[in-house]
């Protein structure tokens, strides 16, 4: 987190996993994975103030570069069915997650995961980048827009659920694309999910890897070095590719010359290339059961800019009490095995929390249901070359609470 009406669908097959099937869909035996995926643009029209999410206030688009894309993959093993949203912007609420839900009648509300690849070249949701510090940026209008796009995305891919295969693959990312430029500790694994039909036809791909999205600073509208991720696995695996991102705060960022389209370019060239050498070498999962289990977190609000920013209806979100709600997930799919965090999470306690993590391809996705500022390990809390992290983090308190709560759900 960086301070300072055309409907498209792509539907395909997909897969599905949680705790109950959810909506109409016919009572099936457990064991056989079906997922079905979509994308829809949520691109904002520019005949209305676009203020764009990152670096300064005031900020307002002026072109799109290329389209913001909701993506979704829903999972349905006869017993669980579960919807994973990914979103290009920076970032939503988890009040507003609990909204979005709401809409939704195919995947039962609390198993629906909606993430956000964190791009700062996409519309303020969550209202810090306004025409100046005192006023919110969000649009009411676009954002009930949005809230109705990602509900027909997930209704869309849950609509289209084929049996398919799973295969998965952990490669490194070469150095010279991203990098962490406060200190050499970083998550350089990439890992790769494929979602194919029996008969080989492609649903989906999902990459994740953690890395800031912010090599543009023009006033375009772009899904950044992601765009290129994307579009290099479509073309070489079809499907709907779908992006997540993992450890990248503090301050895990593109390893750039220059803020160019040219760079941006480049590193998405870098890092989907790859995204191809793990999906090329993607093994079979032959068991894909789906474990889900979810946990209700509320945790301290120590920050007092985010209090007098929340209290001034600026910040979307909501602390009764003093206390943020959100939530952290455990999200199994056979030997693939993922734990959301509700923010930018640092590379320390990223790898810490992976260690604990017993799946064959671990993931530990950022910005998972909520974007809550900076998750530090507590001994970064206090040092100098994290000053910035802090003064946009909840609070001290935040990854211990965290943390325990994502041991309980590993149990």
């Amino acid at each position: 987190m960086r301070w300072m009406p055309t409907l498209m669908a792509v539907v395909t097959g997909a897969v599905v996993a949680v705790g109950a099937t959810g909506g109409t869909a016919p009572a099936r035996a457990a064991g056989t994975l079906r997922a079905g995926a979509a994308a829809v643009k949520i691109t904002p029209q520019l005949f209305r103030p676009v203020y764009i999410a990152g670096y300064e206030n005031n900020r307002v688009a002026d072109s799109v570069r290329d389209d913001l894309w909701a993506r979704v993959l829903v999972l349905d093993d006869g017993a669980t069915r579960t919807a994973i949203v990914s979103c290009d912007l920076i970032g939503l609420s988890n009040r507003r997650v609990r909204q979005i839900r709401q809409r939704i009648t195919s995947v039962p509300s609390g198993n629906v995961l909606i993430s956000c690849t964190h791009v700062h070249s996409g519309p303020d949701t969550l209202g810090l980048w306004g025409k100046n510090s005192f006023t919110t940026g969000i649009d009411p209008i676009y954002m009930d827009r949005l809230e109705t796009r990602i509900a027909t995305a997930v209704e869309s891919a849950a609509a289209d659920l084929k049996p398919v295969r799973l295969s998965a693959a952990t490669v490194t990312v070469p150095d010279g694309f991203v990098h962490n430029s406060r200190e050499p500790i970083q998550d350089k694994e990439l890992t790769a999910l494929r979602f194919i039909t029996g008969d080989g036809q492609p649903v989906a791909n999902v990459i994740h890897y953690g890395s800031h999205p912010e090599v543009n600073k023009t006033k375009a509208l772009t899904s950044d070095f992601i765009h290129t991720v994307r579009e290099r696995v479509e073309a070489q695996y079809g499907g709907v590719a779908i992006y997540l991102n993992g450890a990248l705060g503090g301050m895990v960022t593109p390893h750039i010359r220059a803020h160019t389209m040219e760079e941006m370019e480049r590193v998405g060239d870098g890092v989907g290339r790859a995204a191809l050498q793990a999906l090329g070498r993607a093994e079979p999962i032959n068991r894909t059961a789906i474990l889900l289990k979810r946990a209700d977190v509320s945790l301290p609000l120590e920050n007092d800019g985010f209090k007098m920013l929340m209290a001034g209806k600026i910040l979307d979100g909501d602390a009764p009490g003093g206390k943020i709600p959100t939530e952290v997930w455990r999200l199994d799919v056979g030997t693939v095995s993922m734990v959301t965090i509700p923010g930018e999470i640092l590379p320390r306690p990223a790898l810490d929390l992976k260690n604990r993590m017993s799946g064959k391809f671990r993931m530990v996705i950022a910005l998972g249901n909520d974007e809550l500022g900076y998750i530090l390990d507590p001994d970064d809390f206090v040092r100098d070359t994290y000053k910035y992290e802090r003064s946009m983090s909840v609070g001290r308190q935040t990854w211990p609470i965290l943390s325990a709560s994502a041991s309980e759900l590993l149990k």
